[in-house]
């Protein structure tokens, strides 16, 4: 196997553990000085993502997998999560733009987009 055959191996490994809620197996998987950030948290150590792996994995129903990416010893997966519910309150998930660039540094939203997407929630608020 070649390096992006190993990386992807270890990629699809985790997204297995934890989509199956084996949570030790997948953190298994995780760098031991791991650190992630993102736009609303911040764990600065693996066992810190591990919490909340767990915590947030427990609420997930279903994962569709989108797409698989990889090259030179980087991989990514690229996938749909449903929740029952998060914070004990049931949740939508909602958004404009392109889900292959949403919190990375090339993520950008057509005005257009906005417009309608705050239209629609707007409707769908005022029906409920």
């Amino acid at each position: 196997m070649g390096a992006i055959d190993d990386t992807l191996a270890v990629v699809r490994a985790y997204h297995s553990a934890w989509t199956t809620k084996n949570f030790q197996d997948a953190v298994r998987l995780l760098a031991p000085d791991l650190q992630v950030e993102v736009p609303i948290n911040h764990y600065p150590t693996t066992e810190s993502f591990a919490q909340a792996l767990a915590g947030f994995g427990g609420l997930v129903t279903r994962v569709e997998l989108l797409s698989e990416l990889a090259d030179s010893g980087q991989a990514m997966l690229l996938y749909d999560v449903h929740a029952e519910r998060l914070g004990g309150l049931d949740t939508v998930v909602f958004g404009s733009g392109d889900l292959s660039q949403a919190h990375s540094d090339h993520e950008a939203v057509e005005l257009d987009q906005v417009t309608r997407g705050i239209a629609i929630l707007v409707g769908f608020l005022s029906v409920n």
